[in-house]
């Protein structure tokens, strides 16, 4: 017999009389043993009756009833990865349960939280008085997604085969779900109702992070007297100055790193904000699932600061090429552009051959990639890509991007609607031919489209859903493209092909040499090589099922042996110069072909101002250096660029001819 904790439950239930109480079909799912007696796979293939003998293996319970009525609800929180349980992920697991119950209990609607097994996953359970239908579960899974990235939604979703094991049922282990907060009897009495569901997830749609979660408002209140040491935009100051994390600390914390990222910061200086700042409360102090925190040890926060920087240097690098955001207009532009992407992807996935059999093809579908992100990002269907922007989202170069974007454009895949001129990129667009949307004909929206107030007729999905859909695939391309860049999969380490093997193994436990062939669109004895590399930098291991990734991130090592760490920063360093000097010689010949007399008085390159005007207005360049017949040295002005000369914080840098 399985007790309810004291001082949670009023009164004292088994597992299966609490079963038989809450089920709302006369049959449950358990598991089946192996040859050998175990029960080792997670998965309900049997059916047992509801009745007075309990079974003999782990059960789970139908959500819903026959009729498709959703009876009780399971907002399922879990820490695990294709290794299995994840200390860090459960934390951040936890965090988001917490955040759930709050938001629960402000809106006084009751619920019961369990701690599903002996792993520290966790469980929120409420019933429904009359039952729900799956329209009025759907906009609560759609919110909740969109705000817990721990959250398995799918039960929510499915009103014929999805359940959970209930409160207090024993798991595979041995271990059993055990009662944390709440009253066991608020499951047998239900008292949450269709009202109290569209409250939740109205809450919810209000509170989920923006599309850019750097941009989100903080998850509490901030200490206004917190200064950071070094400049960050408004958002980033906020979440840094968030008192002990706010309801969130796991997410707040990372949002800080994202920030400072964007900001130009190093590691050490993150180290040094942790000593004072509210919002790393994360990087400090652990949640001991018990609604209190203690603290970390020296080296365990050392270790989780290391992998959360280099993950939010990774995703900085891929929202640097984004344009600001802005006011939006239209929705209906929106809805075609989601189904568009939504289309591609399901592409990529059917017809893997077109875009594996050549390193072409395989740089071609990144770029692609890069161009749908992008398209999400802004809400327009037309967006300005510059090839020194779109190659290193993808971790190529900036002629491999050039190629891709004209075989695409021959190919029909995307259309190019205005070519670079003046300094800036070209236009783009994602063909229209992947899908149909309805009513597309309006004009292109300037702006950045949100959710309006009133949802048009003509679009088929509702608003939360399609933002909500635009999320998850924004979501889903920011792994694909961090994941696999990387300077180990560069073209002077294993390749980019490799890359995307390893940003396969995210969405996949484990794989096989022909299941990994068939994802890629190579041949067997392909992968088979590149699975042989990535295995000798100790970067996957030998799984039961074939090949999954290691445990511990080393790609940074690998990198290092191959000689190709910094080789991303080097190219972006090296595009920033390429840039600059173009910008410098752009100016230099609108002075030229201007008036004499309208010709501003422009220093010598050597010359330092001795303090730097912070009133607006254009940037006033110095002159171009110039060869003995006068003509543009274009390469004593990349090296004066590379030196610094022309930032009016280097003063003193240059002084070769300033004599």
């Amino acid at each position: 017999m399985v007790s309810g904790v004291s001082g949670v439950s009023t009164e004292v239930w088994t597992a299966w009389a609490l079963t038989r109480r809450m089920s709302p079909r006369d049959q449950v799912r358990v598991m089946k043993r192996d040859a050998y007696g175990r029960v080792d796979e997670n998965s309900y293939p049997l059916i047992y009756r509801v009745g007075p003998a309990e079974p003999t293996t782990p059960w789970a319970m139908n959500l819903a009833d026959e009729t498709g009525l959703f009876r009780v609800l399971c907002f399922d929180f879990d820490g695990k990865d294709k290794h299995g349980v994840d200390a860090e992920l459960m934390e951040e697991a936890v965090d988001e349960c917490d955040v759930l119950s709050r938001t629960l209990d402000s809106l006084s609607i009751e619920h019961v939280v369990c701690q599903s097994s002996g792993t520290g996953g966790r469980h929120i359970w409420l019933a429904l008085h009359g039952g729900a239908p799956k329209l009025a579960v759907a906009p609560v899974a759609s919110a909740a997604r969109a705000n817990f990235r721990r959250l398995d939604h799918g039960m929510l979703l499915n009103a014929v085969t999805g359940a959970a094991r209930p409160p207090l049922s024993p798991h595979r282990d041995g271990s059993y779900s055990t009662v944390l907060r709440g009253n066991l009897n608020t499951l047998i009495t239900p008292s949450t109702t269709i009202a109290d569901l569209a409250a939740l997830a109205a809450v919810l749609e209000a509170r989920k992070p923006s599309l850019r979660a750097e941009h989100s408002p903080p998850s509490g209140p901030i200490a206004t007297r917190h200064q950071a040491h070094r400049p960050l935009s408004v958002a980033g100051t906020a979440h840094m100055a968030t008192i002990d994390g706010g309801s969130n600390p796991s997410w707040t914390g990372f949002m800080c790193l994202l920030s400072a990222a964007n900001a130009g910061w190093q590691l050490v200086d993150v180290e040094h904000a942790i000593k004072t700042a509210p919002g790393l409360e994360h990087f400090r102090t652990k949640n001991t699932g018990r609604g209190d925190r203690r603290p970390r040890t020296a080296a365990e926060a050392r270790a989780r600061l290391g992998r959360q920087w280099d993950k939010a240097q990774q995703y900085a690098a891929l929202q640097r090429p984004l344009p600001a955001v802005r006011e939006p207009q239209d929705l209906s532009e929106l809805d075609a552009i989601v189904t568009d992407v939504e289309a591609l992807l399901t592409r990529f996935r059917v017809s893997p051959g077109r875009w594996g059999r050549t390193e072409a093809s395989s740089n071609q579908q990144t770029i692609l990639r890069a161009l749908a992100y992008l398209t999400l990002q802004t809400g327009k269907r037309t967006v300005a890509a510059a090839i020194r922007d779109l190659g290193p989202m993808g971790g190529l170069g900036r002629t491999t991007a050039a190629d891709a974007l004209t075989a695409l454009a021959a190919a029909g895949y995307i259309e190019r609607v205005s070519a670079s001129d003046d300094g800036n990129a070209a236009e783009w667009r994602l063909a229209s031919t992947f899908s149909t949307a309805p009513s597309t004909v309006r004009s292109q929206p300037l702006n950045n489209p949100r959710p309006p107030q009133e949802i048009p007729s003509s679009i088929g999905r509702s608003a939360a859903e399609l933002f909500n859909t635009r999320t998850h695939l924004v979501a889903l391309l920011e792994e694909q493209l961090t994941d696999q860049r990387h300077d180990l999969f560069t073209r002077r380490g294993l390749g980019h092909l490799a890359g995307k093997l390893y940003a396969l193994l995210r969405q996949h436990p484990s794989l096989t040499i022909d299941a990994a062939a068939r994802l890629l669109g190579v041949t067997a004895r392909h992968t088979a090589t590149i699975l042989s590399r990535l295995r000798c930098h100790k970067l996957l291991v030998v799984h039961r099922d074939g090949w999954a990734r290691s445990k511990q991130d080393l790609r940074n090592q690998a990198a290092l042996q191959l000689n190709v760490l910094g080789t991303l920063l080097a190219r972006a360093e090296r595009y920033r110069i390429e840039r600059e000097v173009w910008a410098w010689w752009q100016a230099e010949l609108s002075t030229m072909m201007s008036a004499p007399r309208s010709r501003p008085r422009r220093p010598h390159v050597s010359s330092r101002p001795l303090f730097e005007a912070s009133s607006p207005g254009e940037r006033v360049w110095p002159k171009y250096p110039r060869s003995s017949d006068q003509r543009g040295d274009h390469r004593s002005a990349r090296e004066l660029v590379n030196l610094g000369v022309l930032s009016p914080q280097n003063r003193w840098q240059y002084l070769g001819n300033a004599a």
